[in-house]
């Protein structure tokens, strides 16, 4: 009898042992991406909508010193991303940067601080040399090698926005920056106002006397880009809600086709060879009681997405 209950001990430590396999090898099957993985969670990565559509992917900058990524643009060979500093769901404001990603391998390139009141950078685009950065009811013009080379923000002007207007987040087309608000009901719009407005129009702030265009804009909207064809993109997400990829018209705004997308998608870029390039909050520090646990930078080929 002893014997007997001796093997069937061992046999329910082997069990016991072989689950325990099973559950470090679930923890530890996170795959290997450039950038420095997150230590406060060890999560494997959610199974996404539209998977199949996203290319690279990079660990989001800052993750374990509490950084949100919000705003993102395409410069160059370089993917750009602003985030701020913050642990607590209660806090949305914090110390900001723009990280600087190598947009072929995700090395990180290096970084400089935002001033203080930009503590949730919204958007980011470039245009003529120049990066501009969005903070509700701010919008930000710098020198991006001068930034670059200093460590921290080189200014070269700053003008006060309608915040009926955002900027929420940013895009560039032509000669003119095209933005809007995040608003989760009403009726907002995308505006695109000429870029001479914003950097010789003199002190007074930017209206909606100022829109060369002014486009219905959806629901949840946190980032923009226009693609080859001149369409315009939208991300929209709204906390631990689906979230999603709509296509407008850039004449009229009507929506053209709108596709599923990581839950928590932030900012959105175009590079060179005509890919998406996006962010998500999904499982940062702040945003880490979510289901969805993806706080990456990653390319999307437009072509791949399904409805």
């Amino acid at each position: 009898m002893g014997d007997r209950r001796t093997v069937i001990l061992d046999r329910r430590r082997m069990l016991l042992a072989g689950a325990g396999l099973c559950l470090a090898s679930a923890t530890q099957a996170r795959p290997a991406l450039p950038g420095e993985a997150p230590t406060y969670d060890s999560r494997d990565l959610t199974i996404v909508p539209n998977a199949a559509a996203i290319g690279r992917r990079y660990w989001s900058p800052g993750l374990n010193e509490g950084y949100v990524p919000q705003g993102l643009t395409v410069f160059g060979d370089e993917i750009l991303i602003a985030c701020y500093r913050s642990t607590e769901r209660e806090q949305d404001n914090g110390p900001a940067r723009v990280f600087r990603l190598a947009r072929g391998d995700g090395r990180l390139l290096g970084s400089f601080a935002l001033p203080a009141t930009y503590g949730h950078p919204g958007g980011l685009a470039n245009l003529r040399g120049t990066l501009f950065v969005a903070n509700s009811g701010r919008l930000l013009a710098l020198d991006f090698k001068e930034s670059c080379r200093k460590g921290e923000c080189a200014p070269l002007r700053e003008v006060r926005v309608d915040k009926a207007m955002g900027p929420s987040f940013l895009t560039a087309s032509g000669d003119a920056l095209w933005f809007g608000p995040y608003r989760r009901e009403g009726t907002p719009n995308l505006h695109a106002v000429p870029v001479d407005r914003i950097l010789d129009g003199g002190e007074s702030a930017i209206g909606l006397a100022d829109s060369r265009a002014i486009l219905p804009l959806p629901l949840f909207a946190q980032g923009a880009t226009f693609d080859e064809a001149g369409k315009i993109w939208i991300s929209q997400s709204s906390g631990n809600r689906p979230a999603f990829l709509s296509q407008l018209d850039p004449a009229t705004g009507a929506t053209l086709a709108r596709y599923p997308a990581p839950g928590g998608i932030e900012d959105l870029g175009l590079a060179p060879d005509g890919r998406l390039w996006a962010v998500g909050e999904a499982g940062t520090r702040r945003w880490n009681r979510w289901s969805t646990f993806y706080p990456l930078v990653f390319e999307i080929d437009p072509a791949k997405l399904v409805v």
